[in-house]
């Protein structure tokens, strides 16, 4: 994901000087084995997906931004919500399709290339999450989606 920090940045500072928003939260960094949300790269200041769940309600809308391509035992490590291995920890999966069965409308937005989004992580995570390209087409596409649901859930939104 580093190549694409700055665009995510000048994302996020979009957003956050955008007056539109009742209420925006980002995170920098998710560790899907741990089920953690960072506040910085480092994985400082975050929460888990339990407590966000907790402490969010199914109405609001959630974008994850990120290349989705991670180690495929990401995805399936055994880890409880403080990264410690664990034999009762959720699978990195189990997190993620926490998180989208949690709210009603969710929209991931990937930098790479659609065409990149066939055999890995990403086309896992794309059957979980409507997927949109980084894009200003993307995010009209995502932002159509988040507001009036036109992806199904469990689609990508485009290959």
């Amino acid at each position: 994901m580093d190549p694409y920090a700055a665009l995510v940045s000048r994302l996020f500072s979009a957003a956050s000087r955008a007056t539109h928003f009742k209420e925006l939260r980002t995170t920098t960094s998710t560790t899907a084995s741990t089920g953690g949300l960072y506040a910085t790269p480092q994985l400082t200041g975050g929460t888990s997906v339990p407590e966000l769940i907790a402490q969010v309600g199914k109405h609001h809308k959630l974008v994850l931004v990120g290349d989705a391509s991670m180690a495929p035992y990401e995805l399936s490590i055994r880890a409880d919500a403080h990264g410690r291995y664990s034999p009762e920890g959720l699978e990195g999966l189990v997190w993620m399709m926490q998180l989208a069965q949690h709210f009603e409308r969710s929209a991931w937005l990937n930098p790479e290339p659609p065409r990149t989004w066939g055999n890995s992580t990403i086309s896992t995570l794309a059957r979980i999450f409507p997927m949109f390209p980084l894009t200003v087409e993307g995010l009209g596409e995502a932002v159509g989606h988040l507001t009036r649901g036109r992806t199904p859930r469990g689609t990508t939104a485009r290959r």
